[in-house]
Formats: C-alpha cells, structure tokens, sequence
C-alpha cells in the first residue's frame, strides 16, 4: 500500500539534495536578497517593450483607486470621461467614484438580504447560504453593474462627493458593513422560524428595513452623503464658459450619458471546452442591484475580442476590459508580457499549463478591469495596447501601462463593446436563451 504520510527522512534527503546544487544555491541566495520577480525578470522581453503605440486616445491624467476593489467603477468612468471630455470639448473632467461605490454598497447590501431571505431555511453549511455571508460587503463589481447604478442613481462631478479616506481604504468600512449585514441574516434567519408565519414575515421585514438604515449611516460617515443636486457650469478648451443650472445626478446622467451605451456587451474569452464558444452565458444570483441587468457575456475567439476593441480605439472609444492583473508584470516599469519572468528557469520546475488548464485549476480569474486607450498595429494586427490603469501616476509611464499583444491572450478575460463591433450572427447569439453559469465560477 502507498504512504499518504510525509516520511520524516524526506525534508533530510531533499535538503541534501539542495545543498549540493551549485545553481539552486546561487538563486536561493539572489531571491531571499532581492525577491523572485526582480531575479526572473527577463531583461531583453523588458527592452523590447517599446510604449509607443500607432493609435492612441489618451492626453488626460490618470486616477487612483488607492486600497479599494473600486477599479470596475474606475474603469466604467474612464470610459464615460474619455467620451465627455471629446464631446464637451474639455481640457479634463473628474467625475466622482466615491459616489458611484456608495450606491453600489447599498445596492449590494440589499441584495445581501433579499437573498438571505429566500434561503432563510436552508442549512449554514449550505453553497448559496455561505457565499452570502463569505462576500457581504465586496468592492468589485461589472460593467453592467456599473451602467445599472448610473441609470438609477446617476452621476456628479469629483468636487461634488470627493472621495474620503475610506473610499480609498476599504477595510474598515467592509467590516463595519459586514457586521451589520451579517447581524441582520442572524436575525432573519431566527425569525424564519417562527410559528407563526405572518409575525415571522413582519419581524423579517423590520430586520431588513433597520438594517438597510444602518448600512446608509455607516456609509455615510465614512464616504458622506451623496448630493441630491449640485450646479454643472464648466469652462472649454477654447474658454467659452457654460453654465447649465442646477440639476439632480440622474439629470446629469441622462444628459451626458449617451443612450447606445447602456446596450454596449460584453465578449469573453473563455477557452475551457466545457462552455462552447459562440453562446451567451450568464452568472447566476445576478444582478446585485436587484430589478437591474444580469451579468452576462458572449463567448468568443480571442480574434474577437482583439478586432472589437481595435475597431473601438480606432473611432475614439476607450475600452472597458477585465483581467488578471499580477500576472507576469512589473509595475513600476508598467509592463505586461506572456515571457517577463522566467519562473521555470528560476525555480528549475515547470509551472506551464494552458489558459483553459488555469481557468480550471483557478490559478488565474479576473482580478482588475481597466480601460484600453491605444493600439500598436503592424499590418492591421495589434502588436501591442496602452492601458489606462487607476493605481495613480507614480507607477507605470505616470500610470499608464503597456501590455504585449502574447498578455492578452493568456490573461485578459472579457472587453465591453457596442454591439455593433460584433458580426450579425454573434448579435444574434446575444438575443438567445443565456447559458447560467454559477456564481463561483472563476468568470463570475
């Protein structure tokens, strides 16, 4: 029969081992000096990585998220910016992501416990149950998520709701926020029970109703009240001075805020054979702003995805995209490549698996979005992207990136474009009957 214990005697032979390996010393003493990205650099992918690009948008600065997951939402107004500093004829235009995520919180704190109540029965150790309770106060978010808060509760300048210290630093605000919720799904959870079905409904409903009262005071002292109206005057580029009155955010957005964008898709590329390409999927349990737009997705090459958001930053349009961001990088230098370090040869192991073998084993997800602002092209294929990132200008080229075109394929997930970027029959494919994908899966 084979052991399944560790025999003691095999940390001695493999220390042994090590010790007479003149290679493994002399990286053993370079990465505990100096760290394993520095030493795996590979210094030639580095000087090949030239940041100009044949088609570029950007001439604004960028912005800074700080410790917060608020980058979906950076993104989305990177996007909208781009747009209204081109229509608007304007130097620059901060609008605010700190009121944006403060919607957003209490979006999802509602949602929280619209989904506690429809599984107020179930066991703890229940799937759906411990997801709730694992993830009740996140700062991450989608693109549709982002568009669904901007109809409902609309948009306002930076100087308007500046952001505060936790708007930048999360961490305490999520825990105050996850206490809270997690105290009210206790509660709701008891009253589940109770014999008498009407007084357990009506106790239910308090809970839900104090609670979400709580999280908009404990969203309020640490991000600050959301301005019901503010007065939107600016001055152009060619210093003509505009003046349009006082006006609510939802007016605000509507008027800013073209139409078509609230139809624009999202395509992923998703390689695992188990979800067929072509077909729009779904994640399930969304929304998170209930009432709103499921996140869904179309499926499709990554030829696709590439000729879209060409297409996009060819007509002036920045372009929304997901990814897992610490993958081979250097962030100071603000670089991406598929071959910027060496891990194999740094460890003398082979670490290689396919993109669909990562997605499987969830060595890689989308972790970051963030906006394409510029295309390298060589006989029409893109062969390089500048990246507008939100970690502020002291990383990077003053915070914009540059990724190799072999970065996207093995780490970019999904890209937001209109529809009409897409070929009739995958149009078509949109308006099908969506694939539900679950929540825990590593697109969702």
């Amino acid at each position: 029969m084979t052991r399944s214990d560790l025999d003691p005697a095999f940390a001695s032979q493999q220390r042994r081992a090590f010790s007479t390996d003149p290679v493994g010393r002399i990286v053993q003493n370079a990465v505990t000096g100096t760290g394993a990205d520095k030493v795996s650099l590979d210094r030639d992918v580095v000087n090949r990585l030239d940041e100009s690009v044949s088609e570029r948008l950007d001439a604004w600065p960028v912005t800074d998220q700080k410790h917060s997951g608020r980058c979906w939402e950076f993104a989305g107004l990177n996007v909208l910016r781009a747009r209204l500093i081109k229509s608007l004829n304007l130097e620059d235009l901060a609008l605010s992501q700190n009121f944006v995520a403060f919607h957003d919180k209490l979006e999802k704190a509602n949602h929280i416990l619209v989904r506690a109540v429809a599984v107020a029965d179930h066991d703890l150790d229940d799937e759906e149950v411990r997801t709730i309770l694992e993830h009740t106060a996140d700062d991450g978010g989608y693109w549709p998520q982002f568009l669904d808060l901007v109809a409902k509760y609309g948009l306002v300048p930076a100087w308007a709701m500046p952001d505060t210290e936790s708007a930048g630093n999360t961490a305490q605000l999520n825990r105050a926020l996850s206490t809270v919720l997690r105290r009210a799904v206790l509660g709701i959870r008891r009253a589940a029970t109770d014999s008498d079905p009407m007084e357990g409904a009506e106790r239910i409903e308090i809970l839900r109703s104090q609670a979400m009262s709580d999280v908009y005071r404990v969203l309020a002292i640490h991000l600050g009240t959301p301005p019901a109206s503010f007065t939107w005057q600016y001055r152009d580029k060619d210093k003509a001075f505009h003046s349009e009155g006082e006006m609510t955010p939802v007016e605000f957005a509507k008027k800013v805020v073209p139409d078509a964008m609230y139809g624009y898709l999202t395509l992923a590329h998703d390689p695992r054979s188990e979800n067929p390409v072509g077909r729009k999927y779904v994640i399930d349990h969304t929304p998170y702003l209930e009432g709103g737009t499921p996140y869904a997705h179309l499926s499709a090459p990554l030829e696709d995805l590439k000729a879209a958001a060409v297409a996009a930053i060819r007509d002036g349009e920045p372009v929304w995209f997901s990814c897992d961001v610490k993958r081979q990088f250097d962030k100071d230098a603000g670089i991406w490549d598929a071959r910027l370090h060496d891990y194999d040869a740094l460890y003398g192991v082979d670490l290689s698996m396919t993109k669909a073998e990562r997605m499987r084993m969830r060595e890689i997800s989308p972790t970051h979005a963030m906006t394409l602002v510029g295309v390298d092209l060589v006989d029409g294929a893109p062969r390089r992207w500048r990246v507008e990132n939100s970690w502020g200008d002291e990383v990077g080229r003053k915070g914009f990136f540059t990724m190799d075109d072999s970065w996207f394929d093995e780490y970019v997930f999904q890209v937001v474009v209109a529809p009409e970027r897409l070929s009739q029959a995958a149009r078509a494919q949109w308006a099908a009957e969506p694939i539900v994908l679950p929540e825990w899966d590593v697109l969702g």
